[in-house]
């Protein structure tokens, strides 16, 4: 791969001074690197930018259509309680919880299995911007590995001053059989503004490959999706934006993934399983804009919000006791039938519910001196509350009698007590113009983080041992240092040093409870530090006629990363396990892009990325995997067609992956994939002003494949199909513009 990336590069280069001359195109413009707009050419680090008409074309409806072109960015997605979700993402080798999200500048708070990342109704976004590297310093908390910033429409972006604009659209996919349609309006005055959306979907479960070895569980879900923005100039220096996103969902789910025998050291025959799944997101936030050139700001801004979401599982399962596994003096575990065989109804009632609450302000002042000097301060405050309560019961239907204490725990109960996070930070980011050719970025944030508890009954009904809660504590300051340089005309170079980190969380801190049945225990660790990281990167871009490209050089170091290790056996027999700082990581790699314009209406993608990592001296073999990507793009001169296509090979997982190695101790194969090939290829048909159709056809040679991120780690077991990926699939769009 590097001896490809190289020659790559240099026949990219070489080459394009024969593509036809253009005119220059409009450059584009982001605000997540600096926290105010920046030409992407001039961003000091890697920015990878989705727009609104990418979204469109492509016709994206998850995080995982939305980031599936992104260089060093992929989307893992997991099957829990036999549900199967996009889980988050990973940003050039590191994801989970150290990644943060943004929806119009506002927190996605912290997530639990399965939930939070993946509650953005993707019709309404107008762009997203994607920040590569530690970031803590302009976003704080949890920016270790990146950033992802979603920013929805405006009214501005669909009319002009006195008109309206209404459009309908809908559209059906074959992966999942999902039906959409949606009603987009905007009104633009002189003095206000309004935009409003409602989109409505049907969706069933995502089909997997036809070789896959298992049926995905039948899935019937709807969501529903309002979002409502309202701006008022009130004079030429002063507005005022009221933003309303309100999502809601529901599903029924047969967890036929659920039935057979089961259960240690109680066993179970399950002859049925049905789940209901309900949930909302509604976010509210007020912002003041305003103008002046004044001595302290040239502009800024200050933005009020709430956000708060809501979400059940609850799963009825019809089961019988067959039997109970006993150990016998010294000798292995023996089956005890239950004769008859007992009849119970379980019921299970599963909940997170999570609200935040926020202030942010926001000033910018450019100032010309010697030096021009293009400064953004500000500070935050918010407060993120989240419960996680859980009902569970087993009704005996020959005896009516009610049994809580399943499975070795006792319900109702929380597997966490219920928790406020606290964060406050002030942050300052200065760009120095030097001269035309050099310019420098110093950036620094100070940031308080203070986790307080409030432990109820339910919480001890799985805290049988008292252990003590941690109220964690902490202050943090991250900073960065960047400078870019022009030469040979408009070619440039960049290096970046910055700073990242992530405090220990609810999960991470007060993750607390004690299974009897399954005989394990999980102890609180009041002595978690905060996860760091610090990143380099050297990067070179250029244009050539009609061509731009770049490649960027990076290394990040993270340190006291948290995970649940085992530290022993309890005097009562019970496994113990902690949350603990372990060793550093060091992830490096390369990115490659090229961009050309071959003629008025042809043009081609390019990319490169390669990945390796050490983690306690040995090589990393769960990251992601190198990758190719091609891209060509087709536009009519009357803008009646367009037609695209991507191929992506990714290479397969590594030949020498060590045995998986269960609790029990027990070693299986680890599971590996081939390297594969995937083409999607789209198709838009603009039949008037009014009206187009859209086409997309995604996996085109019907390849078996598994994303890497999603079974590293897994033992070689049929139960890692329930994430592989769908055959040949298609979807089709279309809008009308009234």
């Amino acid at each position: 791969m590097k001896l490809l990336l190289k020659f790559t590069i240099f026949l990219s280069l070489s080459s394009s001074t024969f593509l036809f001359s253009q005119d220059e195109k409009t450059e584009e413009i982001v605000v997540i690197s600096s926290k105010y707009p920046v030409a992407l050419s001039e961003v000091i680090g890697s920015v990878n930018v989705v727009n609104f008409e990418d979204i469109e074309n492509r016709q994206v409806t998850d995080l995982k259509d939305l980031l599936e072109n992104t260089p060093g960015v992929t989307v893992s997605r997991d099957f829990n309680s036999g549900r199967t979700f996009n889980d988050g993402i990973s940003i050039r080798g590191m994801g989970g919880q150290r990644v943060n999200f943004l929806v119009d500048g506002i927190r996605v708070g912290e997530v639990y299995v399965g939930y939070g990342r993946d509650l953005v109704d993707t019709s309404l976004l107008k762009r997203v911007e994607i920040l590569k590297g530690p970031s803590s310093a302009l976003y704080g908390s949890d920016g270790l590995a990146g950033v992802v910033s979603y920013l929805t429409k405006d009214a501005s972006d669909l009319a002009e001053i006195g008109e309206n604009y209404f459009e309908l659209s809908g559209g059906i996919d074959s992966d999942n059989f999902q039906k959409r349609i949606s009603a987009l309006g905007a009104i633009v005055g002189e003095t206000s503004e309004a935009i409003f959306q409602y989109t409505n979907r049907t969706m069933k479960e995502m089909n997997l490959h036809d070789e896959a070895k298992v049926d995905p569980n039948p899935f019937n879900g709807e969501q529903d999706s309002f979002f409502g923005k309202f701006k008022f100039l009130i004079s030429d220096v002063l507005d005022l934006v009221l933003t309303l996103d309100s999502q809601n969902w529901s599903g029924d789910i047969s967890l036929n993934s659920e039935l057979g025998m089961g259960g240690f050291p109680v066993m179970y025959s399950t002859t049925s399983s049905l789940g209901q799944d309900e949930g909302s997101r509604d976010r509210l936030s007020f912002t003041v804009n305003f103008s002046e050139n004044s001595a302290a700001y040239d502009n800024g801004s200050f933005t009020i919000y709430t956000q708060k979401t809501d979400q059940t599982q609850v799963t009825t399962t019809n089961k019988s006791i067959t039997g109970e596994m006993v150990t016998g003096a010294g000798g292995p575990p023996s089956f005890v039938p239950n004769i008859p065989p007992t009849p119970l109804v379980e019921n299970k009632d599963y909940r997170f519910d999570q609200s935040i609450k926020g202030f942010s302000f926001q000033m910018f002042k450019s100032v010309d001196a010697n030096v021009r000097h293009n400064l953004v301060y500000g500070a935050t405050l918010e407060t993120i509350y989240i419960s996680r309560p859980r009902f569970k019961d087993e009704r005996n239907i020959l005896t009516g009698a009610i049994n809580n204490n399943i499975g070795g725990e006792l319900y109702p109960n929380k597997t966490f007590p219920d928790s406020d996070t606290i964060r406050s930070a002030i942050f300052f980011s200065d760009r120095m113009d030097i001269d035309s050719t050099l310019s420098i970025v110093l950036g620094a944030r100070i940031e308080g983080y203070k986790l307080e508890t409030y432990p109820d009954k339910l919480f001890e009904n799985v805290n049988p041992f008292g252990y003590e809660l941690v109220d964690q504590q902490d202050a943090r300051s991250s900073f960065k240092f960047g400078l870019i340089k022009d030469f040979a005309g408009d070619n440039s170079f960049y290096y970046q040093y910055a700073q990242g980190f992530r405090s220990p969380d609810f999960y991470d801190s007060n993750l607390s409870f004690t299974n009897f049945a399954q005989r394990y225990t999980i102890i609180p660790n009041s002595d978690l530090e905060s996860e760091t990281s610090y990143g380099h990167e050297i990067g070179f871009r250029g244009q050539v006629n009609q061509s731009s490209w770049s490649v960027a050089w990076f290394q990040n170091n993270y340190e006291d990363f948290i995970d649940f290790v085992m530290t022993g056996v309890s005097r009562t027999g019970l496994l113990q396990f902690e949350a603990q700082n372990k060793d550093a990581v060091e992830l490096k790699g390369i990115e490659f892009s090229i961009n050309s314009e071959i003629s008025e209406t042809f043009s081609t993608t390019f990319s490169i990325n390669t990945l390796e990592g050490i983690e306690d001296g040995k090589d990393k073999k769960n990251i992601d995997p190198d990758s190719v990507q091609f891209g060509v793009n087709w536009n009519a001169l009357d803008d009646k067609w367009s037609v695209a296509a991507n191929a992506k090979y990714s290479v397969g997982s590594p030949s020498d992956l060590p045995p998986i190695v269960s609790r029990s101790g027990d070693a299986s194969p680890a599971f590996s994939i081939p390297g594969e090939t995937i083409v999607n290829l789209f198709i838009t048909r603009k039949v008037n002003d009014n009206f187009s159709l859209r086409a997309a056809i995604r996996n085109l040679g019907d390849a078996k494949y598994h994303d890497w991120i999603n079974v590293a780690g897994s033992a070689d077991v049929t139960d890692n199909d329930y994430v592989l990926n769908p055959g040949i699939n298609g979807s089709l769009t279309f809008v009308y513009k009234f």
